[in-house]
This record gives structure tokens, C-alpha cells and sequence, in this order.
């Protein structure tokens, strides 16, 4: 070997020995300040919120903005109609009019039934909570483990209402700081709108300035790379959050037809509670109908056993009905890493994390299953997940392949009957005289 192939090799070997252990003293660095570099993170997400406000709302009002450039406002002939920069801005224009006409029209449908729903809720809740009083009284006099129970809990309840006054007094100073953040952020949320129509009609250079960046500082391999992860988390994301969207108006709309049907108090309320939380998988309709179920029980009680039935009763469309056939494959998660999903992300992301965790974790499991095929390839071993389970198992999980007819041939299957075949009665032989 040459010196100065040698001086080069021994050269490289020290950079990567001295990027190793600047990472190292890093990472103490952080472990032994965390919560400095904690404060200093939330600080610059604080400021840098606006911009992250308008990239949201730039992303869930593309898809309606390309409806509007490349098809209403499309030029049939190069010479005739709107130019390029023209059709842009008038479909911008159109798509935040659009939005804002949408959402002033559910707040003015929803709006008013909601506020009834809690100014009553509001006045009959002292009443409510005199007649549970009263019962739990009636218990209590009657004697037994459950009356003493009963009685340290009215204890507990009656001691929490006198210290209320004191209470709310302590944590006032706490309150108001909560009313300055909902503010602020009200107008982080505006300057983010601000921001979002500059991403929308900029959008196609700030994504080659993005791709010019990434591909001048990484080598060609690794810039498709991350524009394959890039395509597939917003593939995944916007099908996730489209499908999920579709299906929590559809189970609200569904949840306040019933409850109207049943007639069951304060269905806007209610409906608007199941809709929302059920954008989290799994725990989402728990989450919803605990709070809905004890709000109907201070009413009446027999309102939460029905409330409770056709809860699992809706539960059970959607999970079969609805959900499948607007979600179909958008994640490709089964159900258990759909709940681990839902566990892990938000213990790390928090309540957030409940909302994104299924995409997120789908694009995360899809990169490594893509790492440990291609390994297994590699090796020439099979790349099925079948393969590697026992003879029960794989009896237990391969379904056999059944002809997929489609639906009209199944309706008429069904509603046209076989002829019935004539017996073939043998005819009486002639007795010979």
C-alpha cells in the first residue's frame, strides 16, 4: 500500500472515531440536562408553531385545491382561459372559501342544538345531583357494607363542594394561563392560515428547494431513499386520516339518528362526542360513551342502558359495515400492532399521539418489514410470514381462496331459483293377453 493511500485510510478512520465520540458526549450531554434542552425545544416549537399550524392545514386543503386546478378551472386549449399563475391563486380563493363556507355551516347546524344541549344539561344538573343524593341516602339508611360505602363517598363529595370555593381560588392563577395559551394559540391558528396560503401557492418550489437540498448533501442512493419514505408516509397519513374522517361523520350522523329514534336526551351533544373520538382506533368509542353514558345515567338511569346497547349495536356497524369498506388497506396493520400503536404513541407523543400513532407506526412497521425482506432475500430463505409458523398454526391462519363473484351475480343467485326438475314417472307396462 501506498503512504498516501495509507495516510488517507488512517485519516478517514480518525474522522469517523472523532464523529463517534462527539455523538457520544452529545447524547451524555442530553441525558445529563434533559430538562434544559426540554424547555429549549418546547421553545422553539413554540415559535416555530405557525409555520407548523399552516403546514397542516396547506396539506388536508391540497387534495381540494388540485380538484379545483385540474378540474374545474382546467383550460381545454392552451390559448383560451386562465393562465397558470391565474388559475392558481383562483383556486385558493375558491378552496379556503369552500372550507370556511363548509365549517360556518356545520357550527350554524351544530352550534345552537350543542348550546341548548349544555345550558340544559347546566340547569338540570343540580337536580340531577339531588336525586342521586337522595337515592344514595335511601341506601345508605337500609345498612350493610354498601351503605357505609355510599356514606364515605357522599362524605367525600360533600367535603370536595364546600372546599370548591377554595379550590377554585387556588387554581385561578392556573386557569387564566390556560385562557392565555387557548388565545395564543387561536392566533398561531390564524397567522398558520396565513401561512398556508403561501404554501399553497408556492408549493412546487418549496419541494425542489427541499429535494435540491437533500440531494446536495446526501449521495443518490440515500436522496431516493428518502423521497420513497417521504411518498409512503403521505400516502399512508392521507388515506388514514381521509378514511377516518369519512367514518366518524358517518358514526356521528348514524349515533344521533339513533339517539333521536330512542329518544334519549342531549343527542347534538352526545353525537358530537362519538363522532370526535372515533378518530382513535379501539379505544376511541370508549373514550366517548364513558362520559356520554354517565351524563345520561344522572338524567335517567334506564337512558344509559339504552344508550349502552345501541352503542355496542353501532359499534358493531361500523366495525363491520362502515369502517371496512372506506378504510380497506390504508395501513395494513392487524389489529394487535393497531393497539400497541394506539399504547405506544401516546406514552411518548401524548394525546396527540392517540390521533396519529396508527399511520405513524404503519409507516414505521412497513420500512422494517421492507429491511428484513430484503435481508431475507439475501440469505434465499422464503419471505411469507406463513412459512416460519408450525403445521396448526398455518392451518389455523390460511384461509382457503373462495371465487370472488361480484355483487350482481351474487344478488341474482340469490333471488333467481333453480327450476324444479319434472320426475320421470315410468310409464305402466301393457299386461299381455
Amino acid at each position: 500500500m501506498k503512504p498516501e493511500q495509507q495516510n488517507r485510510k488512517y485519516f478517514t478512520i480518525a474522522i469517523y472515531s472523532l464523529i463517534v465520540l462527539l455523538v457520544g458526549i452529545g447524547f451524555v450531554f442530553l441525558l445529563w440536562n434533559f430538562s434544559t434542552v426540554k424547555l429549549y425545544i418546547s421553545k422553539i416549537l413554540d415559535i416555530c408553531s405557525p409555520i407548523m399550524y399552516g403546514a397542516l392545514i396547506a396539506y388536508i386543503l391540497n387534495p381540494l385545491m388540485k380538484i379545483f386546478e385540474e378540474k374545474v378551472f382546467k383550460n381545454r386549449k392552451a390559448e383560451e382561459g386562465l393562465s397558470r399563475t391565474a388559475r392558481r391563486i383562483v383556486s385558493v380563493i375558491m378552496t379556503f372559501l369552500s372550507f370556511f363556507v363548509l365549517l360556518a355551516l356545520f357550527v350554524w347546524m351544530i352550534l345552537p342544538q350543542l348550546t341548548n344541549s349544555i345550558k340544559d344539561l347546566g340547569e338540570k344538573f343540580p337536580t340531577y345531583l339531588q336525586s342521586v343524593e337522595d337515592l344514595a341516602h335511601s341506601i345508605a339508611a337500609s345498612g350493610g357494607a354498601l351503605a357505609t360505602a355510599i356514606e364515605s363517598l357522599l362524605t367525600t363529595i360533600n367535603e370536595f363542594i364546600d372546599n370548591s370555593y377554595d379550590l377554585l381560588k387556588q387554581y385561578l392563577p392556573v386557569i387564566t394561563s390556560m385562557l392565555q395559551s387557548v388565545a395564543l394559540g387561536a392566533l398561531d391558528i390564524v397567522l398558520g392560515i396565513v401561512f398556508s396560503i403561501y404554501f399553497l401557492m408556492a408549493k412546487e418550489s418549496i419541494a425542489a428547494q427541499t429535494k435540491k437540498f437533500i440531494r446536495a448533501i446526501f449521495k443518490e442512493t440515500t436522496y431516493e431513499n428518502i423521497l420513497r419514505i417521504v411518498s409512503l408516509t403521505d400516502n399512508t397519513f392521507g388515506k388514514y386520516f381521509t378514511g377516518a374522517i369519512i367514518d366518524s361523520f358517518l358514526v356521528g350522523v348514524v349515533c344521533f339518528i339513533l339517539m333521536t329514534i330512542l329518544r334519549l336526551p342531549y343527542a347534538p351533544l352526545i353525537s358530537v362526542v362519538i363522532g370526535v373520538t372515533n378518530v382513535i382506533p379501539y379505544f376511541g368509542p370508549f373514550i366517548g360513551a364513558i362520559p356520554s353514558a354517565i351524563i345520561l345515567f344522572v338524567a335517567n338511569p334506564i337512558y344509559a342502558v339504552y344508550f349502552v346497547v345501541m352503542i355496542l349495536v353501532l359499534q358493531q356497524i361500523d366495525g363491520n359495515i362502515i369502517a371496512p369498506r372506506i378504510h380497506s388497506s390504508s395501513t395494513g396493520l392487524a389489529p394487535v400492532w393497531v393497539i400497541v400503536a394506539v399504547t405506544l404513541m401516546s406514552g411518548i407523543l401524548g394525546f396527540i399521539g392517540m390521533f396519529i400513532g396508527v399511520p405513524l407506526f404503519s409507516v414505521i412497521y412497513t420500512l422494517i418489514k421492507e429491511q428484513v425482506e430484503k435481508h431475507l432475500a439475501k440469505k434465499s430463505l422464503p419471505l411469507k410470514t406463513v412459512d416460519y409458523m408450525s403445521e396448526m398454526g398455518r392451518a389455523y391462519c390460511e384461509k382457503p381462496e373462495k371465487e370472488k363473484k361480484p355483487w350482481k351475480e351474487k344478488w341474482k343467485s340469490m333471488l333467481t331459483k333453480a327450476p324444479k326438475k319434472k320426475k320421470n314417472t315410468p310409464t305402466p307396462k301393457k299386461k299381455k293377453k
